[in-house]
């Protein structure tokens, strides 16, 4: 298993893309705090802070290229038979791949945390502290730390599914086209089923209404009235959900023709 994750590594590491995208990432961060800067009167310095400078939003799509395409890419140009002629199953083939996709979405959420405080310090030490109370007797600190911890649980439901849906499309092209669609059509019904669960109380367990964690995270007195659960309950569905969709992934992968 190591040396399946090891060769995972290897490969996203040295893809074009993958430097790419950190690069133009870590170039929109900036921009956007600079731009911050530049028009303190019109943009709220501390709400882009907690966002990590918009990186946030740009790891979703990241890592659902990224995802879409480990799978997808292997059955479009038929690499996918090497790894199985040799010693490995298909379970661990799989496994190597989500801990690979685990292991970069981690890093890539330190680094914006990280780059995040540096450009804090450098551009807004002036404006607020990080120990300063943001909201609900949050520090700026503790805030954007509950913030990056129920984006990670939220990405990962999505990614879920992204890595379901990889298994069945034969095209990269396509599997990315669908996991960001996906995501948006998502991220609309979320909203709408705050109206339906008014008349359905059974409907606060679907998987859209766990997408809103994050900002239960921060604002759970106000947040727990819309989606009917506690903070702990909504954890615990991500993580079931979570649990279900890579299961399922894990059936179809197994199955897949070659």
């Amino acid at each position: 298993m190591f040396t399946l994750v090891k060769q995972e590594l290897f490969k996203l590491i040295h893809k074009k893309s993958t430097v790419i995208l950190a690069i133009l990432q870590l170039v929109l961060m900036i921009a956007l705090a600079a731009f911050a800067k530049a028009n303190s009167t019109s943009i709220d310095s501390k709400t882009i802070f907690i966002s990590g400078f918009g990186g946030l939003g740009w790891i979703v799509f990241i890592m659902i290229t990224a995802c879409s395409s480990i799978i997808a890419m292997e059955f479009q140009y038929g690499t996918i038979k090497e790894l199985f002629y040799r010693r490995y199953s298909r379970g661990m083939v799989l496994i190597s791949k989500w801990l690979t996709m685990l292991l970069y979405s981690i890093v890539y959420y330190l680094a914006t945390f990280l780059i995040s405080l540096i450009l804090q310090l450098i551009l807004f030490s002036g404006d607020f502290n990080l120990t300063d109370i943001y909201q609900n007797n949050y520090s700026y600190l503790a805030a954007a730390g509950l913030t990056y911890l129920g984006n990670f649980l939220v990405l990962w439901l999505l990614l879920s599914l992204v890595l379901l849906l990889a298994n069945i499309f034969k095209t990269t092209a396509a599997a990315i086209t669908v996991g960001i669609i996906g995501y948006f059509a998502t991220s609309i019904i979320s909203t709408i089923m705050f109206a339906l669960m008014t008349k359905w109380e059974w409907l606060k367990w679907n998987p859209f209404n766990m997408l809103n964690l994050p900002n239960q995270m921060l604002n759970g007195k106000i947040y727990k009235l819309l989606t009917m659960l506690s903070t702990q309950e909504m954890v615990i569905g991500n993580l079931v959900y979570i649990a279900i969709f890579l299961g399922l992934g894990f059936l179809a992968f197994r199955r897949r023709n070659v």
